[in-house]
């Protein structure tokens, strides 16, 4: 198993992050209220090459299934975005009803979906 470490992440909900070509994927996450009602994060991290869940689920321990299931699809929506045509192709599509256009950009979105399918679709 990947070597896991344990993460304060103050005040932000612990979300799958890439760093240096690997994926840190939060686990076991835990939250705590302070006397001013401030929610403060804690969790595990496990790193992974990618975010397969069979490749996660080898770092990940098991039992954490909601948590390895939410962490690929945080990380797919972000491959996702940075792979989007930009929204303004779309929106000038519209602004001169070119359907050929409209069509290329909504083409274009479902290509992306297909590279970085969520898991179970």
């Amino acid at each position: 198993m990947s070597k896991t470490t344990f993460v304060n992440y103050g005040t932000d909900y612990p979300t799958p992050r890439l760093v240096d070509g690997k994926w840190l994927i939060p686990y076991a996450i835990t939250s705590s209220l302070d006397k001013d009602d401030i929610t403060t994060y804690q969790a595990y991290e496990a790193s992974s090459k990618t975010l397969f869940a069979h490749d996660i689920n080898a770092v990940v321990p098991a039992g954490n299934d909601a948590d390895v299931v939410e962490a690929i699809k945080h990380g797919i929506r972000i491959q996702r975005s940075a792979e989007y045509p930009p929204a303004s192709d779309y929106l000038d599509g519209i602004a001169k009803d070119d359907a050929a256009q409209i069509a290329a950009y909504k083409a274009a979105c479902l290509a992306v979906k297909e590279k970085y399918p969520f898991p179970g679709a």
